[in-house]
């Protein structure tokens, strides 16, 4: 892939964050507009036309103490330096903001992150080891790799910020996108895997490409939380009551094909 759909000085930051976490032995991927993005421009035609700024890595950390030693590293190499109020953002070089997004063993038994310098700040993270199942490798020029989260583990991840702050009305909006071109970026895929889908929905209807494809990202969704039960309940009355998420009905129906699981 073209290093020129990401920002140099955004390519340089992930280079030098990068580098950190393999001293700390931590994983990492990219959540997000970039994440986003770099999906979207595996087609020319759905390239955006203005490069993101905004940079989300989800990082897999232990404890609070692995997330302060990190970022101390990373503000020590002389690139980054602290945000004065938000315990999960540096800057670099003056220009960017990063937002670390701790999970994993940090994270306490309501699937959230609490950092308690310099004041306490809480993350919901529910769906970022979820997502981490399925992230995928992009491989830029200059033999620079990214892991990236999945599309469909994006609109997991959007559908629970919405629910969470309903006034982020652009996760509506990423989600509609998305699987309005999700068939032109994966029609390969879909009719070596999925091909059973194209029959369930009348061709004659104007919805009928993005009702397949909603259809299927429910599959996925659904495959990614076999194992979290409480998460793929919520994510299913999140859809039945949510009336502006699109084709949420589809979503449904994709997450119990790949599960056999009714919620009441």
């Amino acid at each position: 892939m073209e290093s020129n759909i990401i920002l140099p000085a955004v390519l340089e930051l992930l280079a030098a964050a990068e580098k950190i976490f393999k001293q700390f032995g931590v994983e990492f991927y990219l959540v997000g507009a970039l994440a986003r993005d770099i999906h979207l421009s595996v087609n020319p035609t759905f390239m955006p036309q203005r490069k993101t700024k905004d940079v989300d890595i989800a990082i897999l950390i232990s404890d609070e103490d692995q997330f302060y030693a990190i970022k101390e590293a990373m503000v020590n190499g002389g690139d980054f330096s602290v945000h004065e109020t938000e315990a999960i953002k540096l800057i670099y070089k003056q220009s960017i903001e990063i937002d670390l997004l701790p999970f994993g063993g940090i994270e306490n038994e309501l699937r959230e992150t609490l950092l308690h310098k310099p004041r306490l700040f809480v993350i919901d993270v529910p769906g970022f080891m979820e997502a981490f199942i399925d992230i995928e490798e992009f491989e830029f020029e200059n033999n620079i790799k990214l892991k990236v989260c999945s599309l469909e583990a994006i609109i997991l991840l959007k559908i629970i910020a919405n629910d969470d702050n309903p006034r982020r009305t652009k996760d509506i909006t990423d989600i509609e996108h998305i699987i309005s071109v999700y068939f032109d970026l994966n029609d390969e895929k879909i009719y070596q895997e999925e091909l059973d889908v194209l029959d369930l929905y009348d061709t004659n209807d104007n919805d009928y490409l993005k009702l397949v494809s909603a259809r299927i990202i429910g599959r996925y969704i659904g495959n990614l939380l076999t194992n979290s039960i409480a998460l793929y309940e919520r994510i299913i009355y999140i859809l039945r009551r949510k009336t502006s998420i699109p084709y949420r009905h589809a979503i449904q129906e994709g997450m119990l094909d790949s599960t056999g699981i009714l919620i009441n």
